[in-house]
């Protein structure tokens, strides 16, 4: 029976080839990875059509499906999930999988059965429980007549286990208010101090005073964002976050000693109507004590697994911070002294240690940040000690990458090698140094005029990161609110070809800045300078792009020389911790170039060339302004089961010393994260079709569009299946002779949106995600008005392409 079952396998894989075969696919290029391709897939529906229930014993039933009907409305089904206690396997196909073998005695069958997945016996004391839980946590979400049965049906050793949920009218507050004296006495003082020594008193009690009211000041607007409001639904769940929300509310105006639990709520649901009068109290008024921190000690270089090895051999007061070292001068007290948010003679508050302990995570030499507040025996017994011990972590690495290249029939080698050091001036600077070599033999190389046979490029880019915002003014200031960092960048780059020589230059300084709490990050290039050359070119090259090619491949092997300015802001709603969420990225860039350039040439009355443009190292420096807004968002739909989303659409335009964008920062349609059906940069610009698929300079645009939509599905825990359309394209923002019909046009664009379509495979493989995409066209704007959908059509993989490519495509 195994053999037969082997055997089957092989024939499907063989059928699958002949196909090939029989509709003339080239068994090289795109052909070998349609046959990979459709091959994957005619193994799943075989396997899918194994028995699920082979090894199921006698009496017992594999849980085949379960689910939650409920008769009323106001809550999510999956938010009830995770209550249930046994749910079904991930997919049919894993359990098939798994039962390709009757057990795992040998290496081939362990692997077998690690791949799919053990099925899933129903168990009715899980059922059980579950019914259980659920009705708790319906009534935690303010159902408190909710019912909740479980309806088992089984046929065929399957077992469908459906949890019927009578919500019933949710409970709603009525009144809610707060009894803890320290939020409605403005004075912040009750008779707390009472219990303080009178000596105590008398020597802070203005001091205190000051300390309180600054506090109320600070602490009166959050007060008020309570988020319990008359009306809502009695949800336990937003009890608690209220509750938490209360305690750091007094734990930021000094109250140390005060416990989560100590915050009680009473809650009279005797009301009519399904209403609740709700109150939040203090059950231990002896922990409303405020302190205030004495002394802030920093421990420099200490490391936890070793501590009594630790020994302090130098101490700096500096500011009033005492910064301890070892051996290691681990830190510059100026640097240690920027981060530090918690400052001596100061109230208590748990937020400004929550500020310090993310201000010295963000920084890359530390491998762990420990804060503490102690009680140190004073005399007066509500002082308090602030001890901070920082840990630094492996601070130098050294990265290779070895390559090897077939281009044509061309070998070739390319060797990277990175090192990096997280420390190199005591203050978390971070330097990196990039090497890269790489030679490829040509052998079409002929001709007198050639510089060598071989190509080579050696590339170096050195850059120095410092953990601080360089700019006047407002760098002192977003150091105590963001997580900063600025970075000076150099990289030149040598490329020889037989047929020219062009060398890269580019220099950047980069500052970049989040809140600590908040989803926002941003960057923005101050200046960044590109410089492409190109001192040499074979005699037959020139001739090449002076005689036979057009003008927008001529200007790509042009000298170019940008200098301008960069923004970018991304913000995700992703949340850790956080299950089953909807997740949302917004990216946002926008860069211009030329205009100082501009603005200095134009001051100094410099002379313009014959074609009316101002000269740089003897070349017209590139003039231009771009934007893009990005958004992808994913909605789960099921543990298994999401939808994804993407939309994006740019803007770039040359003006002033430029009437065409530089190559590299122009638009191109098609690829591994485009609209799939079209091979990297052979898509548009509008209709325009006389461009080669080999010649991606005339494939590109000034305006980009692109929108698609992804339906994924987990069958295992490492394969997800998808099925996608994508739609989109590029366009020009002017008539270019060498482009015609790539022109944007308000009244014919959206007639010239390419759509296309294809399915793919991804492969979770811990440390990566591999993607196998394949898709073909729907909808082409290359072809005749009238001719445009290809779907099912003549040249059916001609019209398609296949991808694979590392992590998923939005």
């Amino acid at each position: 029976m195994k053999i037969m079952k082997e055997m089957k396998i092989i024939l499907w894989l063989t059928h699958a080839t002949r196909i090939m075969h029989t509709l003339k696919v080239p068994f090289r290029g795109l052909g070998v990875h349609f046959i990979i391709f459709i091959s994957f897939i005619s193994f799943i529906i075989f396997i899918s059509s194994c028995s699920t229930t082979k090894y199921i014993p006698e009496g017992k039933y594999l849980l085949n499906k379960v689910d939650i009907e409920m008769d009323g409305s106001g809550v999510d089904k999956s938010a009830l999930t995770p209550y249930i206690q046994q749910k079904a396997n991930t997919s049919a196909i894993s359990v098939s999988i798994y039962n390709l073998v009757n057990n795992d005695s040998n290496f081939i069958k362990k692997f077998i059965r690690k791949m799919g997945e053990a099925p899933v016996i129903f168990n009715h004391n899980a059922a059980t429980l579950s019914v259980d839980e659920l009705e708790a946590e319906m009534k935690n979400l303010g159902y408190l007549n909710a019912r909740v049965s479980a309806q088992i049906d089984t046929a065929q050793k399957k077992a469908d286990v459906i949890y019927h949920i009578h919500n019933g009218e949710p409970y709603r507050i009525r009144n809610y208010k707060m009894e803890i004296p320290q939020l409605t006495n403005r004075s912040g003082r009750s008779e707390r101090q009472g219990n303080r020594q009178n000596n105590q008193q008398n020597n802070r009690q203005t001091n205190q005073r000051q300390t309180n009211r600054r506090s109320w000041r600070n602490i009166t607007p959050w007060r008020n964002r309570g988020l319990i409001k008359e009306g809502t639904i009695f949800d336990m769940n937003t009890l608690e976050k209220e509750r938490q929300r209360v305690n750091s509310l007094l734990q930021n105006m000094g109250y140390y000693t005060l416990a989560g639990d100590n915050l009680h709520y009473l809650a009279d649901t005797t009301l009519r109507s399904n209403q609740v009068d709700l109150t939040l109290i203090l059950l231990d008024s002896t922990q409303i004590t405020p302190y205030t921190v004495k002394r802030v000690n920093i421990y420099s270089g200490y490391d936890p697994l070793e501590k009594d090895a630790y020994q302090i051999t130098d101490s700096v007061d500096y500011k009033g911070l005492f910064i301890y070292y070892d051996k290691l001068h681990f830190l510059r007290p100026k640097v240690i002294a920027e981060k530090v948010m918690v400052r001596p003679q100061s109230l208590f508050r748990q937020r400004q240690g929550e500020s310090t302990t993310s201000l010295f995570q963000a920084l890359s030499c530390l491998e762990r940040v420990d804060l503490q507040y102690v009680e140190n025996n004073y005399p007066d017994s509500t002082l308090l000690d602030c001890n901070i011990y920082l840990t630094p972590g492996n601070n130098h690495s050294l990265q290779t990458g070895f390559e090897g290249t077939n281009k044509a029939g061309d070998l070739g080698v390319a060797l990277d090698v990175t090192y990096g050091n997280l420390n190199i001036f005591n203050g978390s600077e971070i330097f990196n140094l990039h090497l890269r070599g790489a030679y490829e033999f040509v052998s079409g190389s002929s001709g007198s005029d050639t510089l060598t046979h071989n190509y080579y490029e050696l590339g170096v880019s050195p850059s120095l990161t410092f953990p601080k915002l360089h700019l006047p003014f407002i760098g002192t200031y977003m150091a105590n609110r963001f997580n900063t960092q600025t970075q000076y960048s150099l990289s030149y780059d040598i490329q020889r070809r037989p047929e020219y020589i062009r060398n890269f230059f580019n220099f950047n300084w980069k500052v970049r800045w989040a809140g600590q709490r908040s989803p926002i990050s941003q960057s923005l290039s101050l200046l960044d300078i590109n410089y492409v050359m190109m001192p040499w070119k074979s005699k037959t090259f020139q001739d090449f792009l002076d005689n036979s090619v057009d003008s927008l491949t001529k200007f790509s092997y042009a000298d170019v020389f940008t200098a301008g300015i960069n923004y970018n802001l991304i913000y995700t709603n992703a949340e850790t911790g956080r299950l089953r969420q909807n997740l949302y990225t917004i990216r946002f860039n926008a860069e211009t170039s030329g205009n100082a350039l501009s603005w200095i040439f134009n001051a100094a009355h410099a002379p313009k060339s014959e074609t009316g443009q101002y000269n740089i190292l003897g070349n017209p420096f590139a003039q231009y302004a771009k934007g893009d807004i990005d958004f992808s968002e994913t909605f789960q739909l099921t543990a298994t089961a999401g939808l994804a989303f993407h939309a994006g659409i740019g803007l770039a335009y040359p003006y002033g010393n430029s009437t065409i964008l530089p190559f590299e920062k122009r638009y191109y349609g098609g690829g591994p994260n485009n609209v799939r059906g079209w091979s990297t940069r052979y898509l548009g610009p509008g209709s325009f079709n006389q461009g080669e698929a080999n010649d991606p300079t005339t494939h590109v645009g000034d305006i980009n569009l692109i929108l698609s939509a992804e339906y994924r599905y987990k069958v295992f825990s490492w394969l997800e299946p998808a099925f996608f359309v994508d739609a989109g394209n590029i366009w020009t923002i002017k008539d270019y002779p060498n482009q015609p019909d790539g022109l944007f046009q308000w009244n014919k664009f959206y007639k010239e949106i390419a759509v296309g379509t294809g399915v793919g495979l991804r492969f979770d493989l811990s440390f990566l995600i591999l993607r196998l995409d394949g898709g073909t066209r729907v909808y082409d704007p290359a072809r005749p008005i009238g001719n445009r959908f290809v779907l099912f059509k003549d040249k059916f993989l001609k019209n398609s392409a296949v991808y694979i490519a590392i992590g998923y495509p939005f």
